[in-house]
């Protein structure tokens, strides 16, 4: 009996030691679904670098296109300016074109041809403004005569003639214009043609004084009044368009931003340099993409910063454009609601061909 227990115990423990573990091989559920978040987690992270270094390259493109188109504009630029400016010099217009050639060399001092024309321009109007030295026709020099405006200043018409004629020389068109017209007022008929064409060269040299500082509306006056006694001249018609240009542009300033980008577009297009004509209109399409901004309407307001950038960059304008540009593709309609507000009709009758409301038809009366 003692022999038959030790056998049973015996084959007992061999049979529990050869049994195998169940799923002793087989991966657990939490590990396979742990190397499947993992797996997943990689891939993602694969996609998103991806996808980032894909938007980097792309506005890194972007900018390097931007830098590239603005550079072209501002050579085409420079040298359309250059190019009226040699125009200018065959036309006489010497402040006009040192005036263009001055605004090139600001952006480009190594422009060969602008600086050649720059040194002409000054030769020739060194070479203009040099008065010829007259003969002296007594050692004792004539004191001047009471200043124009009174009737005894022109008791002698030829010696008033030739202190306005200093003046002019001078450069003193306020003084010379102020002695011509009295001299005209009490001696209308005294070398008038003289004191015509006198008068015709201080308004416009004046004229065009006034235009390129900040009483730009009374040079484009003096302007006008040159023109009363003859043509402009085709440097002086250009800058008192640009002076209206700038004139009304000012006008809606603040007052109606679309009108104001609408006259400094074209000013700053034809003239750069006047009245700093890119810098306003800058301000001007900044401040219009402000108005939008400021109630959240971010899809008008994008291109005009963007257009803002094409003449001048910073920071704080890319940071507009950035903010305009997410604004403007989150941006989606709100749909309107149902209508809960109307008042539901009761006790209505079906129409019918018998209704008293309904009028027969013609004929059938």
């Amino acid at each position: 009996m003692m022999a038959t227990s030790r056998f049973m115990f015996h084959v007992t423990m061999m049979s529990e030691s050869d049994r195998p573990i169940a799923n002793q091989s087989e991966p657990k559920p939490a590990s396979r679904l742990r190397r499947g978040v993992g797996l997943s987690l990689i891939i993602v992270s694969v996609l998103l670098g991806w996808f980032l270094l894909v938007g980097f390259l792309g506005w890194q493109r972007g900018q390097n296109l931007l830098v590239e188109r603005r550079q072209e504009e501002l050579i085409n630029q420079l040298e359309r300016q250059v190019s009226l400016a040699r125009d200018d010099i065959d036309q006489g217009s010497y402040n006009l074109a040192l005036r263009r050639l001055e605004w090139v060399l600001e952006r480009d001092p190594a422009y060969s041809e602008a600086q050649a024309l720059q040194a002409e321009a000054q030769q020739k109007l060194g070479a203009f403004l040099t008065p010829t030295p007259e003969p002296i026709a007594t050692a004792t020099p004539t004191p001047d005569p009471e200043p124009a405006g009174t009737l005894a200043s022109i008791d002698n018409p030829d010696r008033e003639l030739q202190r306005i004629q200093r003046l002019v020389n001078q450069e003193r068109w306020e003084e010379a214009i102020s002695a011509l017209v009295t001299f005209q007022v009490h001696l209308p008929d005294h070398q008038r043609q003289e004191t015509d064409e006198l008068l015709y060269d201080a308004y416009i040299n004046l004229g065009l004084e006034l235009i390129n500082s900040p009483q730009v509306e009374l040079g484009v006056y003096y302007l006008t009044q040159a023109e009363r006694l003859g043509n402009l001249p085709q440097s002086a018609q250009d800058q008192r368009l640009w002076a209206e240009l700038y004139v009304q542009g000012i006008a809606y300033y603040g007052v109606n931003w679309d009108v104001a980008a609408y006259y400094f577009r074209d000013l700053c297009l034809a003239a750069p340099f006047f009245q700093s004509s890119c810098e306003r209109l800058v301000e001007v399409l900044v401040n219009y993409g402000d108005q939008f901004a400021a109630v959240e309407d971010w899809c008008p307001a994008q291109p005009l910063y963007e257009e803002a950038r094409q003449y001048a960059n910073s920071q704080a304008l890319a940071g507009k454009i950035t903010q305009a540009r997410e604004g403007c593709l989150s941006a989606t309609p709100t749909p309107a609601g149902p209508i809960t507000d109307t008042v539901p009709i009761t006790d209505t009758q079906p129409i019918t061909d018998d209704s008293p409301l309904l009028d027969p038809p013609p004929g059938e009366e």
